[in-house]
């Protein structure tokens, strides 16, 4: 181990000055005699010459080299220290001589005392020789041999002839002054970061010192006895001291954490501050956007007396039409939003004639319209017709047809447009199960209706047939109302439960089954059954739009999973899921249908008008159309004809339309702004 032997002498140096200054209060001074300190070096010399083995530094060459247990090498060693003091000592050092009356300066004496001193080691060589020489004015002034503890050296630098020095050595002493509490704890904390392997060596110096040479207790502290055999002062150990260290670091360690802990404290408080402050502003923004759609919803919801003008049109239609074809037993059902209980005043009434219609064209409904005196009257063709195919939906189905025409006209007494298609059963069945999820949860009709209202500005839907004639839309009502449906089955806790999952085998609720054209319509239409079931769920119209939107903006993947109120659930494609797989025979059907469906409010009369005669029709291209739909359409399952994905010309371009429009709503909706949302584009 390399070790710096000068620092440390420089700090037992400072050590010692620091055992002297604890003699006396803080305002005093203690005179040390140079000679004396010159002793402890001897000592210190001494010790290591005797205990080599047991102590780390060895020191003793050092010492006598440099002459430090001599005064005037102790002159020369302190002189060079600016303030008197190697390094930790806190205060300033002075020496001080008092000349003697034939010295004329403190020069002349030091030059004396080195002439001496070489004389001195002259005066021994020439003895070993056995030579004699004269004796120097200086040798005169013989003071007795100083009697100390040490059998090597003194202070005057002769270890084996007797001691020939003068008095001058008397004559330097340095002023320590006394330590105040702050400098003492200075020092020991100056003291305790010096290297480790010094500690234990000035221990064990200062405990002798103490004992043998200066015969005093010092700074005073407890005495330990090391393993190897000998004693040292325990404030000055290494042990002690890294210890003292240790726990400094842990309580400053202590002291960050709580610091830490305080701050971390602040600023949770003052997150916890803005963000109350935050939700009281969107509770604020949330409570503005409910009581708008709750308004919203009031003025577009029809009132009670065209409730009866329009149940007095349809009477007043089938009586007219019943009579127009001789009383054929025909019945008038309403379909699509008027019968799902989402109709407007702005909606179009949706129709479907059904009974004894094997005689009743397309052609002859619209003269018979005519014929009462029905303004506009007007046959609207499907723009796609799938090509003709025998191909069955599944072993217990029957295939529908064809997609067929309907009849657009205008009521002159109401100046409502109505479509009739013929013979729609599906598109009854479809409406009365959206009636019935309607009535389950009164959440439910203002947030569909917000719904269409911002779908009809961005063009997501349409309000009639005529006006989006020649402009597709990538949704219709009906697409739009089970995706709700679905989001609010799939809400925790539910708002919606899953009619069409209900067991049958319930005795208190017999669920007849029902079979229309070879489908499975059965569904649990006791309503009242399940009303209340989203009491659990505190969201009010305005966050579950919010949500609504959120969700079909940012989190729904379009690419794999279809929106399947069947089930109630947003699940992975079967295509996607085994990797390949053909869609379903529908999917192809179901691209032509929207077309139809965007320009009917309740985007059911049209879809059901084909698909309750040939649905399977559509499966001999199913293959070629599906390559045009492109790697991305948006899948909207319908919940009575399995496979059928009723958004199946939802593809591309128009998928991105449909997630950019939810984005733009939420972002809106999330910062209240609800008159971007709302106001027409």
């Amino acid at each position: 181990m390399k070790v710096n032997r000068r620092h440390f002498v420089g700090i037992l140096y400072d050590v010692c000055l620091f055992e002297y200054a604890s003699q006396v209060g803080v305002d005093q001074h203690h005179i040390l005699a140079l000679a004396d300190l010159a002793d402890t070096f001897a000592f210190v010399a001494d010790f290591y010459k005797h205990n080599r083995p047991l102590m780390d530094i060895p020191c003793d060459q050092f010492i006598t080299r440099n002459q430090l247990h001599t005064v005037i090498g102790l002159l020369d060693y302190i002189e060079e220290m600016e303030t008197g003091a190697y390094e930790i000592f806190p205060r300033n050092v002075e020496i001080r001589e008092d000349a003697p009356s034939f010295a004329s300066s403190s020069s002349m004496k030091r030059d004396r005392r080195k002439q001496q001193e070489v004389s001195s080691r002259d005066q021994h060589q020439d003895r070993d020789r056995g030579l004699t020489r004269p004796r120097s004015a200086l040798d005169m002034f013989v003071r007795p041999e100083r009697s100390w503890s040490t059998d090597i050296y003194n202070h005057r630098g002769h270890d084996l002839h007797q001691d020939n020095d003068t008095d001058l050595d008397d004559e330097y002493s340095i002023v320590i002054p006394g330590l105040s509490k702050t400098d003492i704890q200075t020092f020991l904390w100056e003291y305790a970061y010096m290297p480790e392997e010094y500690q234990d060596d000035i221990a064990t110096l200062i405990r002798y010192l103490r004992r043998d040479e200066w015969m005093m207790n010092g700074s005073k502290g407890s005495i330990v006895t090391f393993d190897w055999g000998l004693e040292g002062v325990q404030k000055y150990t290494k042990e002690y001291n890294q210890n003292k260290i240790h726990k400094v670091e842990i309580r400053e360690q202590e002291e960050v954490k709580k610091a830490q802990e305080a701050t971390q404290q602040l600023q949770e408080e003052w997150n916890r501050q803005q963000e109350a402050a935050r939700e009281q502003e969107a509770s604020l923004r949330i409570k503005t956007t409910d009581d708008f759609i709750w308004r919203l919803h009031k003025s577009l919801v029809i009132s009670a007396e065209d409730t009866v003008a329009i149940e007095d049109l349809v009477k007043t239609l089938e009586a007219e039409l019943s009579e127009y074809f001789d009383f054929c037993f025909l019945a008038l059902v309403p379909v699509g939003s008027f019968a799902s209980g989402s109709h407007t005043r702005h909606s179009d009434l949706d129709l479907t004639l059904t009974g004894n219609t094997k005689n009743v064209t397309i052609s002859a409904l619209a003269d018979a319209l005519r014929h009462f005196n029905y303004e506009s009257v007007v046959i609207s063709e499907p723009r796609v017709q799938p090509p003709q195919s025998s191909t069955p939906i599944s072993p217990t189905t029957t295939a529908p047809s064809v997609p067929q025409p309907f009849v657009t006209f205008i009521d002159p007494r109401t100046e409502m447009t109505c479509h009739i298609s013929l013979n729609d059963p599906l598109a009854i069945y479809r409406s009365k199960l959206v009636y019935t999820y309607n009535m389950v949860e009164p959440r439910f009709c203002p947030v569909f209706l917000a719904l269409k209202r911002l779908a009809v500005q961005r063009h997501l839907i349409s309000g009639s047939v005529h006006q989006d004639r020649h402009r597709p839309v990538p949704l219709g009502s009906y697409a739009l109302a089970l995706m709700l449906i679905t989001f609010l089955q799939t809400e925790n806790p539910p708002l919606l439960p899953k009619l069409q999952q209900t067991p049958l085998e319930e005795e208190d609720r017999p669920l007849k089954e029902t079979i229309v054209q070879g489908i499975d319509c059965s569904f649990d239409r006791d309503w009242k059954y399940h009303f209340g079931l989203g009491a659990g769920n505190s969201k009010g119209v305005a966050e579950l739009l919010i949500d609504f939107c959120r969700f079909f903006g940012y989190v729904f993947d379009y690419e794999s999973k279809e929106v399947n109120a069947r089930i109630g659930a947003f699940r992975w494609r079967p295509d996607v899921s085994t990797k390949g797989a053909a869609i379903s025979n529908l999917s192809s059907l179901a691209a032509a249908l929207p077309s139809a469906t965007a320009g009917i409010n309740s985007g059911t009369a049209a879809i059901s008008s084909g698909s309750s005669q040939s649905a399977a029709s559509a499966a001999a291209s199913s293959s070629s159309v599906s390559k045009e739909l492109g790697p991305v359409t948006f899948h909207v399952m319908d919940p009575f004809v399995m496979g059928m994905n009723i958004t199946a010309a939802c593809r591309g371009d128009q998928v991105r339309m449909v997630k950019e429009c939810f984005q733009e709503v939420y972002e809106a909706l999330n910062e209240g702004d609800v008159n971007h949302v709302f106001s027409k584009s």
